[in-house]
């Protein structure tokens, strides 16, 4: 079901100012389109449960603004002009039997064969085992993506716009003499949202272009009155990641994260039935990640009409971190794996990033919505 907070009467406002904030917290949290991959930034669920007098914690460097007075919804005025929500017409309310209590995923037993253990935190009070047999001199094929590509996202919940995120592959550099693809995803929340809780995030990675695996990290997010910036960098070579130049965790060979682990998924074979398993390093954490491939279907979405195989991102180790909610994601059924469709459950609807357009992408050189 959709927001019970809207009818056809349109706003309720005691509503409203209950739900606002959380749910713009929500959305700041799913437009970080490349946290779909880590279950310790997938926490959607989590948020919506929070007062909206609080806020959530920051591990890296950050700054905690002065808080701001709160206001009735009708004493605000967003940025754009408009006191209403901005909704999508077209959209349909649907629920998703992949995100049922029935239908919670089973990680599949992990085989610990050419496996090294590892700590998984920085107190190294907890261990997992992590792929050894990968090189940094592998060579990935990838059809999947180039140079020049651009994907923009709305992000909704019900069927409130909440804001865009743009997933991009701007240019390519060079760090330690290897060439590396920059890959960028910026989140914006929408006039109404920001009245609540602006969002402007940046997130970059900076991939092997031949292994696919990630040598740098950098976070820069504004989300209400947080300032947050984080920059990892990898050394592939030696097995450290490094955080804002104090944190130190060895790492397996080829780790991943969170923004290089999706694409790297998206240059591999996908079947039905089957999964995916990568290592993944985020926010000073060490998780082996699976990935399992539902199903195929055929979805409608603003950028038009894909044939997609539907995959789910789970932890494989249980007890490591608290499971902090579901996402389940849409890629075409195709050598580019394009994402057309995310959707994340949260106790009343769901939150939906959906394709709007895409360009410079393979084989299609720009497709927009109308």
């Amino acid at each position: 079901m959709g927001p019970k907070w809207i009818d056809n009467k349109g706003l309720h406002p005691d509503a409203l100012h209950h739900h606002g904030c959380t749910l713009a917290r929500c959305a700041a949290v799913f437009l970080l389109v490349i946290a779909l991959l880590s279950s310790d930034m997938l926490f959607a669920q989590q948020a919506s449960k929070k007062t909206t007098g609080s806020q959530p914690a920051r591990s890296d460097t950050s700054t905690k603004q002065s808080p701001q007075q709160t206001l009735k919804p009708q004493d605000q005025t967003p940025r754009g002009g408009s006191s209403q929500p901005k909704l999508d017409e077209r959209y349909i309310d649907s629920n998703d039997t992949l995100l049922t209590d029935d239908n919670i995923p089973i990680p599949t037993p992990l085989d610990t064969t050419n496996k090294i253990r590892l700590p998984v935190n920085l107190k190294k009070d907890k261990f997992a085992y992590f792929d050894a047999s990968q090189s940094i001199d592998r060579i990935v094929p990838n059809p999947a993506f180039t140079v020049g590509e651009k994907l923009t996202f709305a992000v909704r919940y019900g069927a409130i716009v909440a804001g865009t995120a743009i997933m991009s592959v701007p240019t390519i550099t060079t760090i330690r003499g290897r060439e590396v693809y920059q890959i960028v995803t910026e989140a914006r929340s929408s006039a109404f949202f920001s009245a609540f809780y602006r969002v402007q995030d940046r997130v970059e990675s900076y991939v092997d272009r031949n292994g696919l695996f990630t040598w740098r990290f950098k976070k820069i997010l504004r989300e209400g009155n947080y300032k947050a910036d984080r920059l990892v960098e990898y050394d592939q070579i030696h097995g450290w990641a490094v955080t804002n130049q104090r944190d130190s965790m060895r790492i397996p060979p080829c780790v991943q994260d969170v923004l290089s682990s999706f694409y790297f998924v998206r240059t591999q074979n996908l079947e039905v039935g089957k999964s995916l398993f990568i290592d993944n390093h985020s926010d000073n954490k060490l998780y082996p990640m699976e990935v399992k491939v539902h199903k195929k279907e055929r979805i409608q979405v603003r950028a038009g009409e894909f044939d997609c195989v539907v995959v789910e991102p789970i932890l494989r180790a249980s007890g490591l971190f608290k499971s902090k909610g579901r996402l389940i994601i849409w890629l075409t059924d195709d050598d580019r794996k394009i994402p057309v469709q995310m959707k994340s459950k949260i106790p009343v609807g769901y939150i939906t990033a959906e394709l709007r357009a895409m360009e410079g992408v393979i084989g299609n050189n720009k497709r927009r919505a109308n």
